[in-house]
């Protein structure tokens, strides 16, 4: 059943009341005046940059969207790759090609077989570059037409500043991305459950070919050992990068990225980043899904209104204990019946201070049937006349014939209610 709420398109609400300073707030983009914030810590990497996991909200940047060559990193791409064109019972073979590449490697020989689900830990945990150049040939034939395929799937989820000439990483002036677009391609590949576990595992042992012993894999994260809510994501380190790291941690449910490129101390920096997040942010909800924020008329439908509601959560990241003044701001299309359940019918807006947030469609809370029109009533309405009309003639017409078959069939079925069909 579906009850209509009535809502006001406008809701405004306060989350937190306290003074402004407006210095701190041009720390956090998109966020109005706040209290007590600390300074961010001082970093000595060239570029940083610390996003929630889930939006991509910026918390923190410094130069994040200078263009540096992102080393192993690249990764990160080729593994997002190997989980959408392949199952994780996928066979590898290593070619001529593959074998000679230099760097950190998997040491594979040529014809050897690597199943794609124990690659993915080859290449995160290891980062193995032999098992790149595999992958690419695996995928697409050649490494010229893999590396097209980043750079298409990079353009596809936003990482507009980023251009991958290599599978892996190593030295070429022309493999280059940014600390933003880096943290674009780690939230991306956050969404898949596979991913996620290999990043965050320390150690894995995989499947060879007998007489190869090299089975074990050590993580070269040690973001994982020493920062206690790590849980991913991959290193990387050339000369011409330096040492450079995409982190992850999630604390009390709540997950943040950060990238530090070319750092003289990658892993210390990384946790200052996501302590400063951890201690002096929040997440609020400014939109639940499932909740109604508006109804929309249905001149046509059998009921007068249906409930619209919000399809997505969408939760903004503050400053703990600042004023947020959160306007909700629903705009819904016509809608006529019938409509079935989780139709979209609008979008819901959310707005910071001013500033637009995030969205989310809304959609029907039930589904609502079309109220007959008079035509169809008449055409009814003319339907059963007819058929009374009918009837009436046969039982003129055939009267003790029509009368004696309904006995009949009465007493056939009294008959075989009584089970006499069985006696003989």
């Amino acid at each position: 059943m579906c009850v209509p709420i009535v809502l006001v398109a406008v809701v405004l609400c306060v989350f937190r009341v306290c003074p402004t300073d407006t210095a701190a707030a041009q720390q956090v983009p998109g966020s109005s005046g706040t209290t007590g914030l600390p300074a961010p810590p001082p970093l000595q990497a060239s570029s940083a940059i610390l996003v929630d996991a889930v939006s991509g909200q910026v918390l923190y940047e410094k130069n994040a969207d200078v263009r540096r060559p992102p080393a192993s990193t690249t990764k990160i791409m080729t593994a997002i790759l190997l989980l959408e064109h392949t199952k994780p019972e996928d066979v590898i073979v290593a070619s001529q090609n593959a074998v000679h590449t230099g760097g950190s490697s998997l040491n594979l020989r040529v014809g050897e077989k690597i199943t794609a689900h124990d690659m993915l830990y080859a290449l995160m945990l290891r980062s193995a570059n032999d098992g790149c150049v595999a992958v690419a040939e695996h995928i697409a034939g050649d490494k010229k037409r893999f590396i097209e395929m980043m750079n298409l799937k990079a353009r596809e989820i936003g990482a507009l500043n980023t251009t991958f000439n290599d599978p892996h990483g190593l030295d070429k002036p022309t493999n280059m991305s940014t600390a933003r677009d880096l943290s674009i391609m780690a939230r991306y590949a956050l969404r898949y459950p596979a991913f996620n576990e290999a990043i965050r595992t320390k150690y894995q042992i995989i499947a060879r070919s007998p007489d190869n012993k090299d089975v074990r894999l050590k993580n070269h994260s040690k973001f994982l050992w020493q920062f206690p809510w790590a849980d991913g994501v991959k290193t990387g380190f050339t000369n011409p990068a330096g040492p450079c790291f995409v982190g992850s941690a999630t604390r009390d449910g709540w997950r943040l990225i950060s990238v530090v490129l070319n750092s003289s101390d990658r892993f210390r920096e990384s946790a200052a980043l996501m302590k400063y997040g951890f201690n002096n942010f929040e997440p609020h909800p400014v939109i639940v899904a499932g909740q109604v924020y508006a109804t929309s008329p249905i001149p046509n439908g059998q009921l007068n209104t249906v409930s619209a509601v919000a399809q997505d959560t969408v939760r903004y990241i503050a400053p703990r204990n600042a004023p947020l003044l959160v306007s909700l701001q629903p705009k819904l299309e016509p809608v006529t019946a019938p409509i079935a359940q989780g139709a979209k019918i609008g979008v819901l807006e959310a707005w910071v201070d001013g500033r637009l947030v995030g969205s989310t469609p809304l959609v029907t809370a039930c589904a609502v049937e079309a109220v007959a029109s008079p035509v169809q009533k008449v055409e009814k309405t003319g339907g059963l006349l007819l058929l009374g009309a009918l009837i009436s003639l046969l039982a003129l017409r055939y009267g003790t014939t029509f009368t004696e078959t309904a006995r009949f069939c009465r007493s056939s079925l009294k008959a075989l209610l009584r089970g006499d069909h069985r006696r003989g």
